[in-house]
């Protein structure tokens, strides 16, 4: 027979150990409000976690990069002591298609002669057309009906954009890489929204060097949770996935099957499909069920190799690798600067994740590693240890790396998105207008939220409720 659960009682009640929970936890402490933190895994860090092998060598399974104009987790890294080491990146990088590798430089192949024609345009007139967008109200754009009605794939088979097979290929790839969905399935002012939140450039959301994959936390990106964990105290309570969420004029309540907290205000800090799932007394405002029920994730298998040196350096090559046509469309080097050992860090994203998950377990590692020794020769073939992990099939976060939007939901639900209900506030890296769907989004929207509610209640701390 199971135990009731039992009661508790705190100021401000999290539901999710993410980065944004993480973040508005560790603001609200230190502003000294107490604090439970409710997270159904057994661990902390949502989409981020962080493998080792046996010398220390840090292996990150979920988000990983940090680049320019990403301030607060800059911010935060230094305020916990920690620091970055920068993504390798020397040497040449390989383009895969039609069964063919080509070697690059800092210029992309021609391809015989021009088929990638019309790539850079394309990205340049996206980055332009996004500066008519909003990022912190896109349905309010002057443009926003007409480009709600049409998909991504649309705008880019479009024929007055001429683009040959290879050039959309090449696109696909580039956008299923940040949005792990087919380009069909998002909305063309979803897209430039995502462009205007990072700056106008989507060159900067794709590049390495000088763009969102610059940079690397030294240790693995496990380290800031694991430090923050360490700041905000005994508060989080594991394996504890919240059911319902009540609340009234004066608190709020929060159910899972080990605890019941009475609280002021709850952040609820776990992506839009878990949200939905929880019942929420009173029920929320449909617009905000509905854009809850219309934010599903996309699909995303990592993969990582690890060898005792990184080889490819040899042969002058980065480790960098785009293969449009393939089940294993990325490849960077990932390997630490103060280790020995090499990392291969791979993906596959949308269409062909969904197959490959289908696969067997060894027919999906042999997939990487035939693809690894095509493009890197047969030591590749070899690794020393071998990682993967399906974020769409993990129970508490189906699906990586971000909500992406279909056709109509930003102009009918989008105004939602950050609207409290009540006591109930919402804090993932969906609600930030600037890097939406990074970790310096969920970073921002955590110290936001944070913010809302401390504004709110400025008196001290509240002992009894």
């Amino acid at each position: 027979m199971s135990s009731a659960p039992a009661i508790r009682e705190a100021d401000y009640c999290i539901v999710g150990a993410g980065f944004a929970g993480l973040t508005a936890a560790l603001r609200l402490t230190q502003a000294g409000h107490s604090v439970w933190v409710l997270e159904a895994r057994d661990r902390i860090g949502g989409k981020v976690r962080t493998e080792y092998l046996d010398d220390g060598t840090p292996v990150d399974m979920g988000g990983t990069f940090l680049g320019p104009t990403q301030e607060r987790i800059y911010a935060l890294l230094d305020e916990l002591g920690l620091c970055v080491t920068p993504t390798p990146i020397d040497g040449d990088s390989l383009l895969v298609y039609n069964k063919e590798v080509h070697r690059y430089g800092h210029e992309m192949p021609d391809l015989d002669s021009s088929q990638l024609a019309g790539v850079w345009e394309t990205l340049q007139a996206l980055s332009k057309m996004s500066i008519e967008v909003s990022n912190q109200a896109p349905w309010s754009s002057a443009r926003a009906k007409e480009w709600d009605a049409m998909t991504l794939a649309q705008f880019i088979d479009a024929p007055s954009r001429a683009l040959s097979e290879p050039a959309r290929a090449m696109l696909r790839t580039l956008f299923i890489g940040l949005f792990t969905c087919e380009l069909s399935e998002i909305s063309l002012l979803f897209v430039l929204f995502q462009i205007a939140a990072a700056g106008n450039d989507i060159e900067l959301q794709m590049r390495v060097e000088g763009g969102a994959e610059q940079d690397m936390v030294k240790g693995g990106m496990s380290c800031v949770t694991q430090r923050m964990q360490e700041k905000i105290g005994d508060c989080i309570i594991f394996s504890s996935p919240v059911s319902m969420i009540e609340q009234d004029d004066n608190s709020a309540t929060v159910y899972s099957q080990k605890v019941v907290v009475k609280t002021r205000r709850v952040i609820v800090a776990v992506p839009p499909a878990l949200a939905d799932n929880i019942e929420y007394t009173p029920a929320l405002p449909a617009t905000k069920m509905e854009l809850l029920r219309h934010m599903p994730a996309g699909r995303c298998i990592k993969f990582v190799t690890a060898y005792d040196r990184p080889f490819w350096r040899n042969e002058g090559l980065s480790g960098e690798v785009i293969a449009p046509d393939e089940f294993i469309q990325m490849t960077l080097d990932t390997s630490a600067p103060d280790k020995g050992t090499g990392l291969l860090m791979s993906f596959s994203f949308a269409r062909e994740a969904m197959l490959m998950a289908q696969m067997t377990a060894e027919e999906r590692k042999e997939t990487v590693l035939d693809a690894l020794e095509k493009r890197f020769g047969k030591e590749a073939r070899t690794p020393i240890r071998y990682f993967e992990h399906d974020w769409s099939e993990d129970r508490w976060t189906r699906g990586c790396h971000v909500a992406h939007l279909a056709p109509g939901v930003i102009t009918s639900y989008g105004h939602a998105i950050r609207e409290p209900f009540g006591r109930i506030y919402w804090a993932t890296s969906e609600t930030s207008p600037l890097w939406n769907g990074n970790i310096d989004g969920a970073v921002r929207a955590g110290e936001y939220v944070a913010e809302q509610v401390l504004a709110l209640d400025r008196e001290p701390a509240a002992k009894n409720l």
